[in-house]
């Protein structure tokens, strides 16, 4: 009976050996599953930490690309603006210039035309003077001409009045001779 419970007492050890054993295997099962988990868990919470991180750049180039490109755009606008104002300047310069060149033509057909009414009332005085010598000699020819036919006419006269002058006093010579042979 004795190494019966002997017996029996070491058959119980032994079982609660096996069953400490396989309690602590069973722990440490738990505890290495744990570990696991707790690994799992840091990894997924990594990852999620990584793809927070690599989405967060995502979005991060993505605003900067936009900014960039709203820059670019700014600068584009600029540029346009500033070309579309050296291009308005060109234009009103081009335009005030074309305004002085016309300005410059008309005072220049304006003075080519004072010019030609200048040389037109020249001439015409010219015209007008050579007119009046014209007229003035005419008249002096006229009054030349009637100078010479009143001196004519009193020459006439004279030649005549001298004529008869003679032929009185070669009447009277005529009778006075005549009378003296009378008187002879």
């Amino acid at each position: 009976a004795e190494q019966q419970r002997k017996k029996e007492e070491q058959k119980q050890k032994e079982e609660q050996a096996k069953l400490a054993e396989e309690q602590r295997e069973k722990e440490e099962r738990a505890r290495l599953a744990e570990e696991q988990r707790q690994k799992d868990e840091q990894s997924r919470l990594a990852e999620e930490q990584r793809q927070k991180e690599e989405q967060a750049k995502l979005v991060e180039e993505e605003r900067q690309k936009e900014e960039q490109a709203k820059l670019v755009e700014e600068q584009r606008q600029k540029e346009q603006a500033r070309l579309a104002e050296e291009q308005r300047q060109k234009d009103e310069q081009s335009r005030l210039a074309e305004e002085q060149r016309q300005k410059e033509e008309q005072a220049k057909l304006a003075e080519e035309q004072r010019q030609k009414e200048e040389q037109a009332r020249l001439a015409e005085e010219q015209k007008q003077k050579e007119e009046q010598i014209r007229l003035a000699e005419e008249q002096r020819l006229r009054e030349e001409q009637a100078s010479l036919a009143q001196e004519q006419t009193q020459k006439e006269e004279q030649a005549k009045l001298a004529e008869e002058q003679r032929r009185k006093e070669e009447k009277i010579r005529l009778e006075k001779e005549q009378r003296q042979k009378e008187e002879q």
